[in-house]
């Protein structure tokens, strides 16, 4: 069942967790390192492969939108998978609603969030000082 984290607090980065810094040019390593982590971590196939979609995408929004680079978290804590990206850009207007309309495929684009929402079981937005912090998680058997 999908929530919004908004509600219940999110657990710190576990310092045994995996921290990549990242930008346009080593997106492929992230998604490597991630998806070998997170297998370590116990979580299934078919969520491995949403929750590589959802650090893609939550990678490139930081990229294309948030300063060009940022740092990506991925730990479990509190029975989840939590994947975190942090940018430096100038974060969401509106974090309440942000993602939760579908965008028409032909448009140009703004379905990064929306499709974060979607393969995770509960995502939490915050505006920081600078930039933006998403954190997706997903539930472990």
């Amino acid at each position: 069942m999908k929530r919004d984290q908004s509600s219940r607090g999110i657990p710190a980065p576990a310092a045994t967790g995996l921290t990549v810094r990242f930008d346009r040019t080593n997106l492929y390593e992230l998604r490597s390192s991630v998806a070998a982590h997170a297998s370590e971590l116990g979580i299934g196939h078919e969520r491995l492969t949403q929750l590589l979609v959802v650090a893609t995408e939550l990678a490139t929004n930081a990229v294309r939108h948030g300063g060009g680079r940022g740092e990506l978290h991925l730990w479990a804590a509190d029975g989840a998978l939590h994947c975190q990206v942090r940018d430096r850009g100038r974060g969401i207007t509106d974090l309440e609603n942000a993602g939760r309309e579908r965008t028409p495929i032909t448009g140009d684009g703004s379905r990064g969030l929306w499709v974060v929402r979607e393969f995770s079981d509960s995502v939490h937005l915050a505006n920081t000082s600078p930039g933006l912090t998403v954190t997706a998680s997903f539930d472990l058997p």
